[in-house]
């Protein structure tokens, strides 16, 4: 097999798990968050850097929702099965990156790797989502290229495939749609939320012992019944709505 046709099968192979493979970088932070001190020493000084670091990845959901806000139907989507695209995007975010939802991906899980305070350690995410998605690009790329071509072509010769350009902005073809990003993304909003809470938690475990060695419900602090359950309500609502109504549902998109 030729060299492009084995990164074409690669990155075919990864954009049909790459919702699941970076939860690796979420399960080695986790592994090694036990050993990171509070910052400053103590959880109030804590929460300020874990507000930093949530509001990281509340950047990501943000680039996210501003791209899938102006989207139309069969692009940007989750499939996973196949490429799918009935136009090439280029308006909107897609006229400064030719692949926003990645650049969106990257600030969400950029931010539990910022909890852990360790430069290394950021490395080797940078390294791991670079060689990983390189692949799933490619593989995208591939798959336009064959099926835009010269179209596809001379919007990929302008626009940057992952660090956004600074100029050349092309006001979107499709007004903005709030039900499109509410539908597509509550499972992101509830997954930062999740992992957020889990993080804080777990510090609170290891930096205080003497609350769990009362009762390990004393770990959980007033902050963390609001924020996850705020995010819980909003789920299973949101769940129930996409499930059983066409609320949410919006035509083109």
């Amino acid at each position: 097999m030729a060299l492009i046709e084995e990164l074409n099968q690669q990155g075919n192979f990864l954009f049909r798990w790459r919702s699941y493979i970076p939860g690796v970088i979420l399960f080695l932070s986790l592994l090694y968050l036990p050993y990171v001190p509070y910052f400053q020493g103590n959880y109030e000084s804590n929460l300020y850097w874990l507000s930093g670091a949530f509001l990281v990845s509340f950047a990501g959901l943000f680039v996210r929702c501003f791209t899938i806000g102006y989207t139309p139907k069969n692009t940007s989507g989750r499939n996973t099965k196949q490429q799918v695209a009935d136009v090439v995007n280029q308006s909107g975010i897609y006229s400064l990156v030719r692949h926003p939802l990645y650049v969106g991906n990257f600030l969400m899980y950029l931010g539990p790797v910022f909890i852990l305070r360790d430069f290394a350690f950021a490395l080797v995410y940078i390294m791991f989502f670079y060689l990983y998605y390189e692949r799933i690009i490619f593989a995208e790329e591939y798959f336009l290229r064959g099926k835009f071509a010269k179209g596809y072509l001379e919007w990929a010769d302008k626009t940057p495939a992952f660090i956004p350009r600074l100029s050349g902005y092309k006001k979107p073809n499709l007004d903005f749609s709030f039900r499109n990003i509410w539908k597509r993304e509550y499972p992101s909003l509830f997954g930062i939320i999740v992992v957020f809470t889990v993080f804080d938690l777990i510090q609170v475990y290891f930096q205080e012992p003497a609350l769990r060695a009362v009762d390990i419900t004393g770990i959980w602090k007033p902050f963390h019944t609001w924020f996850f359950g705020f995010g819980l309500i909003f789920y299973v609502v949101t769940r129930l709505i996409v499930k059983t109504t066409k609320l949410l549902e919006v035509e083109g998109r």
